[in-house]
């Protein structure tokens, strides 16, 4: 069977949503490097896979349906966050026109979360949760290759004769090592790059799955947040997921295999790759005479071991993103964050004295401790620090998350809901001493005042190598005001 996955295209006036972490509209091209990890299982499996990512390849809305209409014997699969819904849904309709009955998949958090939104018709299916093996198992059933029904295919919802049917909970993976490296073969690597690592070609990568902490807003990376979302579905909303690895063995492998293919750069997109410092010492130990250069993401608290962040340093990691949230300590506790405030600045110091550039996100208005003194004294102490990047986010609670659950409860919506909007720019919910219209003018200003210090435009001025990345950043910047 031919296995199309699809990342339709967006109207000019709308921007592109971001599928990774799943949470804002993209600032530069990711690699979705889930879906390459389907497509190696799928293409493993006897099937012909095709990644039609319809921004990268600048494909407008007739050339993308004409394209498909030549598609034969395929499957289309559809991988939806939060901020996608709408675009794929229609998309998935549209696509009916020309394929009443050509089988349609939905996998990702927000078809998790809401299956029935998802399901078009009796042709339309989605998987919940983790999408990897169940996926190849509803290919082989399309092929028609197993005696079995849809009843029997666990982590799938679909329509049935009497309604929605919810299949039983699949197992979660427990070792990555068990899956195939990404298919990147299949995606235009030179269209992606991370404006924090300055060579090209650049792709991402994923070492392992999960996170055992409960900040209460929190989307995880959009793969670990749709596995976290049907492992709650029938655990109960209390539960936290297992956090599932790859080997240092395994990790160090795949560094290898992208020095062969030629990659010079990688975000290892994991939720917190510092879990087990022992494991990523050997890691870098293993990666050290690579030549790339890479960056993660990790928890302050996690920045604290001077031997690991020396061996992270020789080993090629440029940058470090850390999720602060805020630098009060009422409001960390009342959002679950477990970090000791007082802790950050020495983590800051330590990052930079080995080089690291550490990325600092702030999150405005996730508490209702939140005011105005508050949001001013965290931006004045994050600019203190002198970190290479700051970025200011407006808290948005997403369906799924405990923030989500109180947002509905305390009546903070001021719509009464949830609707996707661009966290660096428009604000959803208030507080009755912190109205929208502040929330939305400080972080404006306080982005604004940022990214147009002469530091950082001297600073990023290495990072810009050529005009288009210079006009590519220069334009996402301009958006945000």
């Amino acid at each position: 069977m031919n296995v199309i996955f699809l990342i339709p295209p967006v109207s000019k006036r709308n921007r592109v949503p971001e599928r990774v972490f799943g949470c804002s509209y993209g600032l530069y091209p990711i690699p979705n490097i889930f879906i390459l990890t389907f497509a190696a299982i799928l293409r493993e499996d006897g099937n012909a896979v095709e990644v039609i990512d319809a921004p990268i390849m600048k494909l407008g809305a007739d050339q993308f349906y004409a394209y498909l209409k030549t598609k034969e014997n395929s499957c289309f699969v559809f991988y939806s966050v939060n901020l996608s819904t709408e675009l794929d849904i229609s998309i998935g309709r549209r696509l009916r026109i020309d394929h009443p009955r050509t089988p349609i998949i939905f996998c990702g958090p927000a078809p998790t979360y809401n299956p029935s939104r998802f399901l078009i018709d009796q042709h339309t299916f989605v998987i919940r949760g983790e999408p990897d093996y169940t996926l190849k198992t509803m290919v082989r059933y399309l092929r028609g290759d197993l005696g079995l029904s849809l009843k029997e295919i666990k982590g799938i919802s679909y329509l049935g004769n009497d309604g929605i049917i919810d299949n039983p909970f699949c197992d979660l993976i427990t070792s990555l090592d068990e899956l195939p490296f990404p298919a990147r073969d299949l995606i235009r690597r030179d269209q992606y790059y991370n404006p924090k690592l300055k060579l090209r070609p650049f792709t991402a990568m994923i070492t392992s799955r999960g996170c055992p902490y409960r900040c209460s807003f929190c989307v995880p990376c959009s793969l670990t947040f749709a596995r976290k979302l049907e492992y709650q579905r029938f655990y109960g909303i209390s539960r936290i997921p297992p956090v599932a690895f790859s080997s240092p063995k395994r990790v160090i492998a795949e560094f290898e295999l992208l020095k062969r293919e030629g990659y010079r750069a990688v975000s290892i997109i994991d939720d917190e790759f510092l879990l087990k410092p022992q494991r990523v010492k050997e890691i870098c130990r293993g990666i050290k005479g690579f030549n790339i250069k890479w960056g993660c993401l990790a928890r302050a608290d996690h920045l604290n071991d001077e031997e690991l962040i020396q061996l992270m340093a020789e080993a090629g990691c440029e940058y470090v993103d850390i999720g602060i949230e805020s630098f009060n300590q009422k409001i960390l506790d009342d959002i679950k964050k477990e970090i000791d405030v007082r802790k950050i600045p020495d983590t800051i110091k330590l990052l930079k004295k080995y080089k690291i550039e550490p990325k600092l996100n702030i999150l405005v208005a996730s508490s209702p401790l939140e005011t105005r003194e508050t949001i001013i004294d965290t931006i004045q102490k994050a600019m203190a620090l002198k970190p290479g990047l700051i970025m200011y986010n407006i808290c948005l609670p997403f369906p799924g998350t405990e923030l989500y659950r109180r947002a509905k409860s305390e009546k903070w919506f001021i719509n009464g809901d949830y609707k996707p909007v661009d966290v660096q720019k428009e604000s959803i919910i208030q507080f009755p001493h912190l109205k929208v219209e502040e929330i939305e003018r400080i972080v404006r200003r306080a982005n604004l005042r940022f990214f147009l210090q002469f530091r950082f435009i001297l600073s990023n001025l290495k990072i810009i190598f050529n005009l288009r990345d210079f006009f590519i950043a220069l334009k996402e910047i301009l958006r945000k005001f």
